[in-house]
């Protein structure tokens, strides 16, 4: 309700897109959720130390020690989800393609979708030199493909100031609005999305309900310094839903790190989704 429209920065919440365009594909019979993937392919996309443990504590959930381990591309898809891993969306695009993940989002009612590249933007914040969305696309492709560059960018250290670095990869296509991530996120859980919402309604609900009177929960955020995003939807007992949606960037350091120690934003979004006095007060204070 509060600038609805206006595009902001969306960080991992941006996944649901590609969860929706995987979900579609298999409905199509175009994917098949038990394919074996081997390990190297998933790992081609990943930049380590740039997740917070994403990837590594997916792996760990798995189960997958050994370079050699395959994986069936539906456990990627769910490590997308649950860890928020980043190298799993770059591995969709490449696999499905960006006119994909355009008529996904479509199909969910989110028009002139642009698909980002996660590793692309984390290039970016490793390389000044990369400086437009171009430019981010090839370094995230070079960077699959070639071995040589892949393991000179893993060697270079992470830079100190890369909290200060983030705004200016912003513009590099990872934005949204909460109008268009509400539109998504509620045709998956009402099953308007079409053919595959079922599948995407399994991940997102991945966590099962414990709060009485409600079917499932599902929701995707993400994260980045000074950047907090997140979405949740809430299938009710009596067939009612309701979806909240919180972007917010240009976070002070204290505020991003005291978001994290308290989690009241999702308190937040809970009660506003289910308490109709707390949403008209806040609502008050907009």
């Amino acid at each position: 309700e509060q600038r609805p429209d206006e595009r902001q920065p969306l960080a991992s919440a941006v996944k649901v897109v590609h969860l929706a365009a995987y979900a579609r594909a298999v409905a199509a019979g175009e994917l098949s959720p038990d394919e074996r993937v081997p390990l190297t392919d998933w790992e081609r996309w990943h930049l380590p130390d740039t997740d917070g443990g994403a990837h590594p504590r997916a792996l760990e959930r798995l189960g997958v020690n050994d370079p050699e381990d395959t994986v069936t591309l539906d456990e990627m898809v769910s490590a997308m989800i649950q860890e928020s891993d980043n190298a799993v969306p770059d591995y969709l695009r490449d696999r499905l393609g960006d006119d994909a993940l355009r008529e996904a989002a479509a199909q969910g009612g989110w028009d002139d979708f642009t698909p980002p590249t996660m590793l692309g933007n984390t290039l970016a914040l490793l390389d000044p030199t990369l400086d437009d969305s171009s430019a981010v696309r090839d370094a995230a492709r070079r960077y699959a493909s070639d071995p040589a560059y892949r393991a000179e960018v893993v060697q270079n250290p992470v830079p100190e100031d890369l909290a200060a670095r983030v705004d200016r990869v912003q513009r590099f296509d990872n934005t949204g609005s909460a109008a268009e991530l509400t539109d998504l996120h509620r045709a998956i859980a009402d099953g308007s999305f079409g053919a595959g919402s079922d599948l995407a309604r399994t991940h997102l609900e991945w966590q099962p309900s414990t709060v009485p009177g409600f079917e499932g929960i599902g929701f995707k955020g993400g994260s980045l310094p000074g950047v907090l995003t997140d979405a949740i939807t809430f299938r009710r007992d009596d067939g009612t839903i309701a979806t909240t949606v919180m972007l917010a960037s240009g976070m002070s350091d204290s505020d991003y790190a005291g978001a994290f120690e308290s989690f009241a934003h999702q308190e937040m979004l809970f009660t506003a989704a289910n308490d109709p006095d707390f949403l008209e007060r806040i609502r008050c204070a907009m």
